[in-house]
């Protein structure tokens, strides 16, 4: 039996980005807090520059950061699980499914990690942002797809996966 090096490649990226995010959930609350706050602080000087605002909305626009950051992180893994799926021989809608399940299992025993780490709590709804960011990435990896499908539009930045494309006969 032969290993294709795609499919081996594909998983190793995401138990990568899994591992990336347990180690981000590792991290104790004070230390977490100075990763965002540092990003936070960048944002915010942008904002200021941008609007002219100069009132203090550091902790609303933190919170946003982080929330965000959440989004992303699972909005990455969806898309990540997709590609190794499809690569692994999974076709049709069931990709979507089970990179759905998935990221979405993932999320869950995330949460329940933060529990053990000093300062971090397991919350329901940071499961729901992060099941939102996964949306988002199988929504914009679907469109993509029904997009080459479709219109023809070429989209070599998610390899064209096209896993919702039937075998085309010889009559088509």
């Amino acid at each position: 039996m032969r290993i294709d090096k795609k499919v081996i490649l594909s998983w190793s990226a995401v138990i990568f980005w899994m591992i990336l995010i347990f180690a981000f959930s590792a991290q104790p609350a004070v230390e977490s807090e100075k990763v965002s706050m540092s990003a936070t602080s960048i944002i915010f000087r942008i904002i200021q520059f941008i609007t002219g605002i100069n009132a203090d909305l550091t902790s609303a626009v933190d919170h946003i950061v982080r929330k965000s950051a959440h989004a992303f992180v699972f909005f990455v893994l969806a898309m990540l699980v997709v590609n190794a799926l499809f690569k692994t021989g999974v076709k049709g809608f069931r990709v979507f499914i089970f990179a759905f399940i998935i990221t979405l299992l993932y999320a869950c025993t995330d949460e329940i990690h933060q529990m053990f780490v000093p300062g971090r709590a397991c919350r329901l709804s940071d499961v729901g942002i992060d099941s939102l960011g996964a949306v988002f990435g199988l929504c914009l990896i679907g469109t993509a797809n029904w997009l080459s499908r479709y219109i023809g539009a070429d989209f070599t930045v998610i390899y064209k996966l096209n896993v919702l494309r039937r075998p085309r006969t010889n009559n088509e």
